[in-house]
């Protein structure tokens, strides 16, 4: 793996383990329970608070960000080491979206509403039209299409902050949802599928302005030299002070949200545009601390299995996504367990995420020790260049 690769790995490993404990919540809950905690069925504890605010903190929007930055440079990389003098790469890469839309599709029709694949895919076609761009272009047009998506989708929101709205919204009656999430296997299918579909489409759409410049944004960092690791010692230290001081504004704001008791609108308003804006020096300063601590000989070998896991990072998502619920929705039950949806909170979750990780961590290394691909990886690769790969080293 050359120092290129690494680099890229490393905050893709990161960023795949980290928005699972954002996730968590989402699998375990009602959706309203991650934008709105104090609607949770099961009282918040002291503890709650505290893993929301650690959450909110250092993971919210900060490793999904970090992910979708690296998402525009793999589309760059695909098919351009056969012959980057040809346009040929481009059909290679078309199937490669393709076939990650029907993943997408599957993954959130029937496994998990949550599903980030189709967006990636969707907006894959949109953003191939920008590879050949150079970094200045792209960190320009990319910056400026990443503020016009969040305006687009927190405006109306400031606006009622501002015009001193008033909370509006009542606390829901979940049981009928929580009953069909721990029902039988179709009952759980039926509900996911209902969820995914009444928000999918307009959610991606909604986001598409958001996630495009993002990943121009990461092509433009990636040809400057900043995501290949190829920046001086000096930015990356400036990134990761920059980054600190983001992520003190962000946990004084958090802070203040939660001994609110989470009002509304403010926690979609000033509030959510604050985070969403400061997650990207933030993710910028992760991938700068990673990429220092790669540079040396220790450090190196203490992010290889994160690097493993950055490898494999298709696969580890999509097994997540198996885990978490299979633990909680009904019919799916792992070991004779399942079936717990609406019964956790943030920090009751804690645990289970934590072993994922390490699973995760441990499993990927093992695997990436034998084989060149993650098995996911191995058979998207296979599809996209249309033949069969080599899987074994």
């Amino acid at each position: 793996m050359n120092a290129r690769i690494r680099s890229l790995d490393y905050l893709r490993g990161l960023s795949i383990l980290g928005i699972l404990l954002v996730n968590a919540i989402t699998f375990a809950q009602p959706f309203d329970i991650y934008v709105l905690p104090r609607l949770s069925p099961v009282p918040l504890s002291h503890d709650d608070l505290i893993v929301w605010w650690l959450t909110e903190t250092f993971f919210k929007e900060k490793f999904i960000t970090g992910f979708t930055l690296l998402f525009g440079i793999s589309l760059y990389l695909v098919g351009r080491d056969r012959d980057p003098a040809q346009p040929a790469y481009r059909r290679p890469l078309f199937r490669r979206l393709s076939w990650l839309l029907v993943f997408g599709l599957i993954h959130g029709a029937l496994i998990w509403h949550g599903d980030i694949l189709l967006s990636y895919a969707l907006t894959g076609f949109v953003f191939w039209r920008w590879q050949d761009a150079s970094a200045r272009k792209l960190l320009i047009w990319g910056g400026l299409l990443f503020l016009a998506g969040e305006a687009l989708l927190l405006g109306p929101n400031i606006w009622h902050q501002l015009a001193g709205d008033v909370a509006t919204e009542t606390a829901a009656d979940f049981g009928p949802l929580i009953a069909r999430m721990r029902g039988g296997f179709f009952d759980s299918l039926e509900q996911n599928a209902e969820v995914w579909a009444q928000g999918e489409f307009a959610e991606i759409l909604g986001y598409m302005p958001t996630t495009l410049g993002l990943m121009m944004v990461g092509l433009g960092l990636f040809k400057a030299g900043i995501l290949s690791g190829e920046a001086s010692t000096r930015t990356y230290m400036i990134l990761m002070t920059v980054a600190a001081i983001c992520l003190g504004l962000i946990g004084w704001q958090s802070y203040v949200i939660m001994k609110q008791d989470f009002p509304f609108p403010q926690i979609f308003g000033l509030y959510a545009v604050a985070n969403n804006l400061l997650c990207v020096p933030v993710a910028l300063g992760y991938a700068s601390a990673l990429i220092l601590l790669g540079r040396m000989r220790l450090g190196a070998w203490l992010l290889y299995p994160l690097a493993c896991a950055g490898r494999m990072a298709f696969t580890n998502y999509l097994m997540q996504s198996l885990i978490m619920t299979g633990l909680f929705y009904g019919g799916r039950g792992i070991l004779g367990f399942g079936g717990w949806f609406g019964e956790m909170n943030h920090a009751a979750l804690v645990p289970i995420v934590a072993s994922i990780w390490i699973g995760q961590l441990v499993l990927s290394t093992v695997w990436m020790s034998v084989f060149r691909y993650g098995p996911f990886e191995w058979g998207w690769r296979c599809l996209t260049y249309g033949r069969w790969m080599r899987l074994a080293k």
